[in-house]
Formats: C-alpha cells, sequence, structure tokens
C-alpha cells in the first residue's frame, strides 16, 4: 500500500510513521481499499490514546487533516510541524466556530479529515456515546463518513499510562456512508442522532468482525 499524496513531507512522515508501527505495534491494516481516495471525506473512529492519530494517519493510504488539542499547539516549534503535516488546533469542551469553519473549508476543497466521534479518549473497556460534530460537519459539508476502529492502543499508550510501550494495533476501515443518503435533507435531532448512532454501531461493529466485542455506553 502507498500513499496518495503530492506532499512530500507528509509522504515521509507516511512511510516513517508505518515503518514505526508495523515493528513497534505490529500494526495491521484492514479495508483500506474501501477508503474513497476523492472527495470531502471525515475519516471518524473511537479514540483510546495520543498516538491514534499518526496510527491512522499512517494506515490511510490518503493524506489527512487533523484537529488537535489547542494545548498541543503552545510550543512554537512543535506546533509549525504539525500544522505543516495537516493539524488544526480546537479548543476542547467550547463551540470553536474558527475550528468548524476549518473543517468544512476542507470538506469542500475535497479533503479528507479525521475526527474522534467520542470527543475524547477512552478507556477501551465501553465505546463513549457520540458527540453531534461529525454528523453536524458531514450534512452541512454534504461529505462522506468513513466510519474506522482502532484497537490496542489503549494498552501501548493509553490513561495513565505515562510512556508508551510495545502492544498489538489493529486499524481498520469500514464503508463510507453520506448523511443525504439515509436522512435526505431532514435536519431535526432525532435524524442527525439516528446518523450518529448509526456511525457508532458501524464503529462497533468493526471491533466485533476482529473479534474484540465490546460494549457501547449510552448518554446519560
Amino acid at each position: 500500500m502507498t500513499i496518495h499524496t503530492d506532499d512530500w513531507l507528509y509522504r515521509a512522515g507516511w512511510f516513517l510513521f508505518r515503518w514505526l508501527a508495523q515493528r513497534l505495534f505490529q500494526m495491521e491494516v484492514y479495508g483500506a481499499e474501501r477508503v474513497p481516495l476523492h472527495g470531502g471525506l471525515i475519516v471518524t473512529a473511537n479514540h483510546l490514546s495520543y498516538l491514534d492519530p499518526p496510527l491512522i494517519g499512517c494506515a490511510c493510504p490518503r493524506e489527512l487533516r487533523y484537529l488537535a488539542k489547542a494545548e498541543l499547539f503552545r510550543w512554537a516549534p512543535f506546533a509549525r510541524l504539525i500544522r505543516r503535516v495537516g493539524a488544526t488546533p480546537v479548543e476542547r469542551g467550547t463551540a470553536d466556530v474558527g475550528a468548524i469553519k476549518t473543517v468544512l473549508r476542507l470538506l469542500h476543497e475535497h479533503k479528507a479529515v479525521l475526527i474522534f466521534i467520542e470527543g475524547t479518549r477512552g478507556d477501551g473497556k465501553a465505546l463513549l456515546p457520540p458527540t453531534s460534530g461529525v454528523t453536524l460537519l458531514a450534512r452541512q459539508a454534504d461529505a462522506h463518513v468513513l466510519p474506522t476502529a482502532i484497537i490496542g492502543t489503549d494498552r501501548a499508550w493509553g490513561r495513565g499510562k505515562r510512556l508508551p510501550r510495545p502492544a498489538k494495533v489493529i486499524v481498520a476501515f469500514g464503508e463510507a456512508v453520506c448523511y443525504r443518503t439515509l436522512f435526505g435533507e431532514r435536519t431535526d435531532r432525532q435524524a442527525r442522532d439516528a446518523f450518529s448512532d448509526y456511525v457508532m454501531e458501524q464503529i462497533a461493529g468493526l471491533w466485533h468482525a476482529l473479534g474484540y466485542p465490546i460494549p457501547r455506553r449510552k448518554a446519560e
């Protein structure tokens, strides 16, 4: 598998991270052929670790843009580096209008953006309830959504672990889906919640298909 990009720095980083991922985490990738190579795309996954963005990125055959918490941009040299490879800062817990506009612009420019549908890291014991952001962006940009599962990064560098450690990691891509295909022009909350739930169910299904059944936590 190769990476479809004209950016030499992204390409170099992709091959480097993929080499490291296969040696440190015995990374296995399933469903890469399902990734649409053209058009606006939201790659949305469960979230377990700070390792998730680079590992999903080097598993994906298409250049990805990322949303990253604003705290990561406080050190200027690191901020320049992650901006260079497609990261966009977002303030967690707020309606970051600037970040939303940036993502919509990228999707309208037919870019692919990685967004974690749970909104925060889980513990690997259950999938968290989906947030509404993926659905709202997909509907407004008329972009496809690609359900993606990442498994094992909680053991490699999850909550409470100070440093990464070797652990088997799996990345699996599902089938892309479009909001309008399922719900047409509906904008009501029931339709939005149903789409978010559908995407989470597809992610859970990928876990189950790979032999890692995982429950889903319901919103309180």
